[in-house]
């Protein structure tokens, strides 16, 4: 029985991409360039297949965070002052109002 030693040659990433560009720019099938390369078609296709997929970065993610104020949490403050009407109209006065303003609030009040 005569036996026979196959001895795999190991390809590095630039030869590969190289062959890959052969390929890509070849008119051939993969069955057909595989042969003439000497190479198998499963390593050829397993190779394709490599660089299709995107490349996990080795780089570190880089994590931006923007500060966003948080509405909810926030209590309403309760009114400085409130002045209740017979009939049940109120109003509520927080503090830091413009008088002025209060004032001429206030003197639409009648007419409602």
């Amino acid at each position: 029985m005569q036996t026979t030693s196959s001895i795999r040659k190991r390809l590095t990433l630039a030869q590969r991409e190289e062959l890959l560009r052969a390929y890509r720019r070849s008119d051939l099938t993969q069955r057909e360039f595989a042969r003439q390369q000497g190479i198998g078609l499963s390593s050829l296709q397993n190779w394709l297949r490599q660089t299709a997929r995107p490349r996990p970065s080795t780089a570190p993610a880089v994590q931006t965070f923007l500060p966003v104020p948080n509405l909810l949490s926030a209590t309403p403050a309760s009114p400085a002052y409130r002045i209740q009407w017979p009939g049940g109209m109120a109003l509520e006065v927080r503090a830091g109002f413009i008088a002025s303003e209060l004032a001429a609030l206030l003197a639409l009040l009648p007419r409602l």
